[in-house]
């Protein structure tokens, strides 16, 4: 019955093609299959930017136009960017500043009571601060870890559908099974325990300054959850790339079995493998143009917040090696801790990007076997 359906649509799509431009023809009647106005509402909603809306990104890598004039420019990055390195400098200069108060309160407070009172005051409140800033990007990691989940939701239901409807069922299914392994278990894990672990173990470490007891096990808590992330990801991405290459192989050989039934017809056996070979060649570009565009919403909806982890990450990290001259070593471990924190959740969320693109990636891998 799935092959006869499949035959079937060939068949009417030969038919379609009979004119000059059968190719662009037989795009175009696809993409108006395809909707994506919950593309659209979505990325609008997170203020996705560096791109058009996904269907008119879409529409224009399938277009025989360029996509140059509004496509991503040096301009248009330097755009983007400007507010995370201001943002990021004005962190540098806060910063620097503490570490300046701290040097002036270590010089003027002598070895008595009162001075090392003055002292651990003076340490709690820095330490107060620079915990603000760092939760501030802990909030922006969770969020968006939720936001990447939520994006690989949306993109099912577009992309396996047209999956199943070019007879691609099998990849189809697996998009379906790996976003099932990556939202309930993955991203939760990510969310539950990896993400905790890391903040846990940073303000242990902030605590002590990187020098204490509770500094050990704020670093034993941090390769806990680097050992975590790192075993979760690289059984997601063995299970994922295992079953792309079934789930490929199988769609391949139904395509294959097709073109040759096509064939093997007599008298227009060869004037319509012609027209299922530019049927599947008008499928295949569809579907890597949809894959893309799903790639690109991952990515620009995910991207300001890991580069805003990454900016601050580095800001701690300038800082800490400026301030250590000035204000000495447990300022500077204190921002060495707080930087590591960083450095987890910056790994969190590009683990959870990756993830997702992934998820798509066998949409790509059906070609090479047809």
């Amino acid at each position: 019955m799935r092959k006869t359906l499949l035959f079937g649509i060939v068949l009417l799509l030969s038919v379609a093609f009979a004119e000059s431009d059968e190719i662009r023809e037989g795009i175009d009647a696809l993409l108006e299959t395809i909707e994506l106005s919950d593309w659209d509402a979505w990325f609008l909603q997170k203020d996705g930017e560096w791109t058009a809306l996904p269907s008119e990104y879409l529409r224009a890598i399938t277009s025989s136009d360029a996509f140059a004039k509004d496509g991503l420019t040096l301009g248009a990055i330097c755009a983007y960017l400007s507010p995370l390195l201001r943002s990021s400098a004005a962190k540098v200069v806060l910063l620097m500043g503490l570490a300046t108060i701290c040097a002036i309160a270590n010089g003027l407070s002598d070895e008595s009571q009162i001075g090392e009172t003055t002292r651990t005051v003076l340490r709690i409140g820095v330490s107060g601060v620079i915990l603000v800033l760092c939760f501030s990007e802990v909030r922006r990691t969770i969020s968006a870890i939720e936001t990447i989940g939520r994006t690989g939701e949306l993109l099912l239901p577009v992309i396996a559908g047209f999956l199943t409807l070019s007879g691609m069922e099998n990849t189809g299914l697996l998009l379906s099974a790996t976003h099932s392994l990556l939202s309930e278990i993955v991203l939760r894990l990510l969310e539950t325990c990896i993400v905790p672990c890391a903040v846990a173990g940073g303000v242990l470490s902030m605590l002590d300054a990187g020098e204490g007891r509770l500094a050990s096990v704020g670093r034993l808590l941090h390769r806990a959850a680097k050992g975590i992330l790192g075993a979760a990801c690289s059984l997601y991405m063995l299970i994922t790339a295992f079953r792309s290459v079934a789930a490929g192989s199988a769609d391949g050989l139904l395509l294959k079995t097709t073109k040759f039934a096509a064939g093997s017809i007599p008298a227009i056996g060869s004037l319509l493998s012609e027209s299922v070979d530019t049927a599947f060649q008008c499928l295949g570009f569809v579907r890597n143009a949809l894959g893309i565009t799903g790639c690109v919403l991952v990515v620009s909806i995910a991207a300001k917040p890991a580069l805003s982890a990454f900016m601050t990450r580095s800001a701690l990290r300038v800082s800490a090696h400026l301030s250590e001259p000035l204000s000495g070593k447990p300022f500077a471990e204190l921002l060495r801790a707080s930087g590591d924190m960083l450095h987890l959740l910056l790994l969190s969320e590009l683990a959870a990007i990756a993830m997702t693109l992934m998820m798509i990636a066998p949409v790509f891998g059906i070609g090479k076997y047809v």
